[in-house]
């Protein structure tokens, strides 16, 4: 079942929905006054129509033909730039309110906890922010434009018609009611199948995300033809939901043009009539039918703007549940900096709420200056322990404290300030090697980042890239080695100067070429610092100031080197797997 069958819809009401609009109210203000002017201009068009008719083609009058034709052109150009500008002003608003929504949204992802992201597709996620973010902006640029251009030019061409001949304009309008009711009944089914079309879109999205992040997957087992059969079936499915909704905006069209044409037909049967008993005028009929046939083309437009309301809603609902996403939790006790300790008491965790423990009564202290090595098999929760220090989880029961303090209540920038990461997944952005290395750091000076480039092993080989400090990454820096990458990282967090560090596995990247230099880089970095590394090299095991051994999930043990190599025998057993060259531990 598609990801988003499963989301809980979130209601929106249309006063939330028009709520939008509220910081681009004095130019929605502007815009009403223009349509104002559009509104009366259309009725003096439709007001001259009688006796432009009965002057000059009935009466023949030579007087009214000097000036009548010059206030046709004058009144046509009076409304074609009262509707420019007014159309300028609310589809500016329009893009303005995507731009404001697109922004507010990528805010909240940043500031979402990470578990959010292991529970979503980021091709979906970015679907939500930048499709139905787009389709929002008919809001100001469709509905509401119509709803204030429209309406008032319907009550302007509505009073020259009742009061040229009320009797056919009362006639005329009769099919309005039918036309409102299919606009209700097309724009709630287009509303469901908008939400569907925007699911496959979605999907769509997430299978691009893959194409692009699991390319070298992809073609090393040769999967090339069914990832693009698979995409073809999402684009297939996304096509027939929006033709679909095309048709039924076209259905839609074609029952007010049928009723436009029952209208137009009653007035110029029974107006006829009255002409040709001399009732009315030809002037009095040509008016009155020339304001109820440019009635119903702003009612149409209602009518459209009603289905694309619907529409707006479905796409609303998705946003409002991707606002609605929690923030991470920052409790209010400041530190300024680590002194002591980091201790975990009783820590279990667990991802889902009825998921198996992958950590289980976890019990420890880590000393300031402190080097500990964590090691077991793939599967044994090592990274979920390291990633709870900097919380990108809290723990599912027992406490993680810093100094003494529950980290739940010391604000989590402070907690973040403290902490350098290096892991095994490289996150370069595409930016220049010069902002990759000082991200942590933003207003590192140029010797700065070069020194600590050099202490990473790295300023060598940035120097001879094409623009040197300025030669752009591209995207997750994949135009570098992985242990160039590896070192770009390193640089990062040597210029953070952070007390506390974290290696994930730091190395498992590097070359034989660059696995010396960067390790010595890392022994820089972690010289006075307190380390908890995700160990993997022979060297680090023995050099480490104390080694915990997991496995599923449990701390099986707990000492240096030579102590667990007599008391620990998962800990031999891994020990002795490592071959000579130092291949991963998992």
């Amino acid at each position: 079942m598609p990801f988003d069958e499963n989301i809980k819809r979130i209601p929106v009401t249309s006063r939330e929905l028009f709520g939008l609009v509220t910081p681009y109210f004095w130019r929605v203000i502007a815009a009403i006054g223009f349509s104002l002017g559009t509104s009366a201009a259309s009725g003096a068009i439709v007001w001259l129509l009688k006796p432009v008719t009965n002057s000059i083609f009935m009466d023949k009058n030579q007087m009214h033909l000097k000036w009548l034709p010059w206030a046709v052109v004058g009144i046509f150009f009076v409304r074609g730039f009262c509707q420019m500008v007014y159309c300028y002003l609310m589809r500016s608003a329009g893009l303005k309110l995507v731009r404001d929504l697109r922004i507010r949204l990528y805010d909240r992802l940043l500031y979402v906890p990470v578990s959010s992201f292991s529970k979503e597709s980021s091709g979906r996620m970015i679907s939500r922010l930048l499709n139905d973010t787009a389709i929002l902006s008919a809001l100001v640029s469709n509905t509401l434009l119509n709803l204030l251009k429209e309406v008032p030019t319907v009550i302007v061409l509505l009073g020259v018609a009742l009061y040229r001949r009320w009797d056919v304009t009362l006639l005329a309008l009769i099919v309005l009611p039918g036309i409102a009711a299919a606009a209700q009944r097309f724009g709630k089914i287009i509303k469901g199948e908008r939400k569907h079309a925007q699911i496959t879109m979605a999907n769509l999205t997430h299978r691009i995300g893959e194409a692009i992040s699991g390319n070298r997957v992809i073609k090393i087992f040769l999967r090339e033809r069914e990832m693009v059969n698979r995409f073809s079936e999402e684009s297939h499915s996304n096509y027939r939901k929006e033709v679909k909704i095309v048709k039924l905006k076209e259905l839609a069209k074609l029952v007010t043009e049928s009723s436009t044409g029952i209208g137009a037909g009653i007035v110029i049967g029974y107006g006829g009539y009255l002409v040709v008993k001399g009732i009315i005028t030809t002037g009095d009929l040509f008016s009155a039918l020339g304001a109820i046939i440019m009635i119903f083309s702003p009612v149409k437009k209602l009518g459209g703007s009603y289905a694309s309301f619907q529409e707006i809603k479905g796409a609303m609902e998705r946003i409002k549940w991707l606002e609605a996403m929690p923030r991470e939790k920052s409790g209010g006790k400041h530190l300024d900096k680590f002194r002591k300790e980091i201790s975990f008491e009783n820590v279990s965790h667990r991802y889902e709420a009825k998921g198996d423990l992958v950590l289980r009564d976890i019990n420890l202290t880590i000393k300031k200056g402190e080097t500990l090595a964590v090691v077991g098999h793939s599967g044994a929760g090592k990274t979920t322990f390291v990633d709870l220090i900097p919380r990108f989880y809290d723990p599912t029961c027992g406490v993680v404290r810093m100094d003494g303090t529950d980290l739940r209540e010391l604000d989590v920038i402070d907690v973040r300030r403290q902490i350098g990461l290096v892991s095994q997944e490289i996150v370069l952005f595409n930016d220049t090697v010069r902002s990759n290395i000082a991200f942590g750091n933003p207003d590192a000076s140029q010797e700065e980042i070069e020194d600590a480039a050099r202490r990473a092993y790295a300023h060598d080989f940035i120097r001879e890239l094409p623009r040197g400090y300025d030669t752009m990454l591209g995207e997750r820096g994949l135009n570098l080695s992985g242990g160039e990458r590896q070192r770009i990282a390193i640089a990062r967090a040597i210029l953070k100067d952070p007390p506390i560090l974290i290696l994930d596995e730091a190395t498992s990247a590097l070359d034989s070429v660059s696995e010396n230099l960067v390790q010595m880089a890392l022994n820089q970095l972690m010289s006075n610092r307190t380390t908890v590394v995700v160990a993997h090299r022979l060297s680090t095991i023995r050099n480490a100031d104390s080694i915990v051994v997991m496995e599923r999930g449990r701390m099986m043990a707990r000492g240096t080197h030579e102590d667990l190599m007599e008391t620990s025998p998962v800990y031999k057993a891994l020990y002795h797997s490592f071959s000579q060259d130092n291949h991963v531990v998992s």
